[in-house]
């Protein structure tokens, strides 16, 4: 058996997909707080939140995809850290790349922090290539409210 098994998430999943993600991203801002996220996740396209298990089924790996009808995203991804440098990142952003073109995406787009110059080259050993784009970005009110929520919490 392979080391790792892609599967759809469930719902008995999003104590352990929480943890894993906390564990991954602890410096992410409040507006991806992992339970909160899974959830919303949930309510758009829950087709598109896959996970990696192990032969235990406990869960090592997860992406987050999502398709705007014409482009495909790679939201998330996150493998555990004993589990890294075993190709689950690459098997998880190909399985992702087939739902999205599955679902009619013409191109899978994601982003990631400038200054995460590790990440950059690992996407481009998976053939993603930089392009000539500026990303920008505006806080709705959903997400003011998320940091007056944290702001209130860390006082």
């Amino acid at each position: 058996m392979s080391l790792m098994t892609i599967r759809a998430y469930r719902h008995e999943d999003k104590e352990m997909l929480a943890s894993l993600l906390a564990e991954i991203f602890p410096n992410d801002p409040p507006w991806n707080e992992p339970s909160a996220m899974i959830d919303q996740k949930l309510d758009h396209s829950p087709e598109s939140l896959l996970v990696g298990v192990d032969q235990n089924d406990v869960i090592i790996a997860c992406v987050m995809a999502g398709y705007d009808g014409h482009r495909g995203w790679i939201n998330t991804l996150c493998v555990g850290a004993s589990h890294r440098g075993q190709g689950l990142g690459e098997m998880m952003i190909n399985a992702a790349i087939r739902h999205l073109n599955d679902q009619g995406a013409v191109k899978v787009n994601l982003q990631i922090r400038g200054d995460n110059l590790s990440l950059k080259r690992y996407y481009e050993s998976l053939g993603f290539e930089s392009e000539d784009r500026i990303s920008m970005g505006i806080l709705t009110e959903t997400g003011k409210s998320f940091l007056e929520i944290h702001k209130k919490r860390a006082a």
